[in-house]
């Protein structure tokens, strides 16, 4: 397939690949001028000029019931994207995270003869070893944003140049230089269950008992809501009775709320992460159906599940997963890290983080590869 080499398909279907994919797109931008990309993506993408075919509002499938329940859905937005590529014949694509649906494509791509470069690598190293041939056969670069995964990779022939994390580009010069202190008497609680509308669903009822808890045991005096800006504001609003009007719901985004919280409840996932780049202790939670648990419990290979403590190589964070994430337990392990003393120690362990995601440049040098892929391919 002859390519055109200013056309790009970029697949990116949930927030944090989202914004990590424009960071990167925009670094792309100045170096080839008139670029033309198209996809799956969300508001981050939109603003670098990418031609949206699907929105990340529309992907977002929690758990296999979930996937099987939208299969016809999937395959139909699969057949229009290779449809289209087929059409446009891109230089290249590249694929953000997004594992389930991005491998698939990666095949289908592949045989079309249009070049694969994966873009922050799926965590087969904790659930996935089995899908590492798939990589193999039908990634053609793969750029990973933590160091380890290059040795993971090289162990089953890949060879995966290791960019840094785009989190530090997004963060850089934004962190407070002194850490918060904690004031008993004035402590203010994070609630951030996620960015899918399912695991807003799950999630959150359970974040809003134990803050009333806290509460009502005068241990808090205010929480907030993160809210995610392609979710309803009603999908939150209606975890909240008359009673909760210490609860507020905020859209800023983290780097603006993150520094004003003592501690937080958040939905495992990148979000930990940012929340460990800032310093804020807290208590990771996540709920899944039962039959999605099961099969995760078969294939999770590590001891957490929580990105924050896989990079610190140390629980930083409590992990209350499935049924050991109640309400009553939630509160006790958070207020634990109220106790002034208890939060500076726990401040002071998650500094890890900010060391380990390496330096800026992230984005731009992963521009740099894909630039120079594109110009060889």
């Amino acid at each position: 397939m002859q390519s055109q080499k200013n056309t790009l398909l970029l697949i990116a279907g949930e927030p944090s690949g989202d914004a990590h994919a424009a960071a990167l797109i925009k670094e792309l931008q100045t170096m080839r001028g008139g670029l033309s990309v198209f996809g799956i993506g969300g508001e981050a993408l939109v603003a670098t000029g990418m031609e949206l075919l699907y929105h990340i509002k529309d992907m977002a499938f929690l758990g296999l019931s979930e996937v099987i329940k939208h299969l016809p859905f999937i395959r139909r937005v699969q057949n229009d994207l290779l449809e289209r590529a087929r059409k446009e014949k891109p230089s290249c694509a590249i694929l953000v995270d997004y594992p389930g649906f991005n491998l698939r494509m990666a095949r289908s791509l592949k045989k079309m003869g249009i070049p694969v470069v994966y873009y922050i690598s799926p965590q087969l190293w904790a659930w996935g070893r089995g899908r590492v041939k798939k990589i193999r056969r039908y990634v053609d670069k793969m750029l990973v944003v933590f160091p380890f995964e290059v040795d993971f990779y090289r162990q089953y022939g890949i060879e995966a140049v290791y960019v840094g994390h785009p989190l530090a580009d997004k963060h850089a010069g934004r962190v407070p230089q002194e850490p918060k202190s904690v004031d008993p008497r004035n402590i203010t609680i994070g609630l951030l269950p996620g960015s899918r509308k399912q695991e807003v669903e799950s999630l959150l009822p359970d974040m809003v008992r134990a803050v009333r808890i806290l509460y009502e045991e005068q241990k808090i005096k205010r929480a907030q809501i993160v809210k995610v800006e392609h979710l309803p504001e009603e999908l939150y609003a209606g975890c909240l009775a008359a009673s909760d009007s210490f609860i507020g719901i905020t859209e800023e985004a983290l780097h603006q709320c993150l520094p004003r919280y003592d501690a937080v409840f958040v939905a495992s996932g990148t979000a930990t992460l940012e929340t460990g780049y800032y310093g804020v202790p807290m208590v990771v939670v996540y709920k899944v159906n039962k039959l999605t648990y099961f099969l995760a419990k078969r294939l999770v290979k590590l001891d957490s599940i929580a990105l924050v403590n896989i990079v610190a190589g140390s629980k930083v964070a409590p992990e209350l997963i499935q049924d050991a994430f109640t309400p009553q337990i939630a509160a006790r392990e958070l207020e634990i890290m109220l106790i002034p003393e208890k939060n500076r120690e726990i401040r002071e362990n998650l500094l890890i983080i900010r060391e380990k995601l390496g330096e800026t440049g992230a984005s731009r040098r992963a521009a740099t590869e894909v630039n120079t892929f594109i110009q060889n391919v």
